[in-house]
């Protein structure tokens, strides 16, 4: 008697399914499920997840049929098409990353408290800033159709990384995805920054023209309540940022 796995395949083959090549496409996309803000993190429990990842690998497992009939053992065909999804994946991530940073930023320039928020859709625990604006970015990239991006990254023909040049190619995709989030954070970040300077500034020119004793308990609120109104008066020009960073990033740089 054949066993249920044989079925299932001889099954879905009948279908033309080819199952290795999906079980390879769901392998390129988990990583991108697994740390994109968007697809849910923490707010789905892991079969969830899971399945996602299989809906997304769907879409682009015919383009790994040739991988998958190259012969060689599958596991490590496997772990080299989730190497591959790496690179998309943070790159997908990074913009995302990059609000929530930005929030934590302002968070802590307006003096509040810097503990953490606990937000389902943001690992490590986000500020208080941080999670809405974690929210806010994960929305630009649902709305402006980035899993579909992430799906044209993920079919894509990706280079080899067998050898070190290979690894030196995930290496520097890794390394520029990075580096492009921290430019990504201090940009959003810069009016902030630039707000508490002026802000500071004036609190001391007012402090030295007054006695300090008199004026601490006013001048805390009002820093607050100025960099408040900075966010406010920004938001929209962050949120473009934000969304013309999301438009180019699942490319992988």
């Amino acid at each position: 008697m054949p066993s249920l796995l044989a079925t299932v395949t001889s099954a879905l083959s009948r279908q033309g399914v080819d199952l290795a090549g999906l079980g390879l496409a769901w392998a390129r996309a988990a990583p991108a499920v697994a740390i994109v803000p968007a697809f849910g993190l923490r707010a789905l429990p892991g079969p969830a997840r899971a399945v996602l990842a299989l809906a997304l690998a769907a879409t682009v497992f015919p383009a790994l049929a040739p991988i998958a009939a190259s012969g060689a053992p599958w596991p490590l065909l496997a772990l080299g098409e989730a190497a591959r999804g790496l690179p998309v994946a943070i790159a997908a991530a990074v913009p995302l990353w990059a609000a929530t940073m930005a929030g934590g930023v302002f968070d802590a320039l307006r003096g509040g408290a810097q503990g953490s928020t606990s937000a389902p859709t943001v690992e490590g625990g986000a500020t208080a800033m941080g999670a809405p604006l974690s929210v806010l970015a994960s929305a630009i990239f649902l709305a402006t159709g980035g899993p579909a991006r992430v799906a044209l990254a993920l079919a894509a023909p990706a280079q080899p990384l067998a050898g070190a040049e290979g690894a030196r190619l995930l290496v520097l995709a890794t390394t520029h995805d990075l580096t492009s989030g921290i430019t990504l954070a201090i940009a959003l970040a810069a009016p902030l920054l630039t707000a508490s300077v002026v802000v500071e500034v004036a609190a001391a020119l007012i402090a030295r023209a007054a006695s300090p004793a008199q004026l601490h308990q006013l001048l805390a609120p009002l820093r607050a309540l100025a960099m408040l109104l900075v966010l406010a008066l920004t938001l929209d020009r962050m949120a473009e940022v934000i969304a013309a960073a999301v438009a180019r990033a699942p490319g992988g740089g």
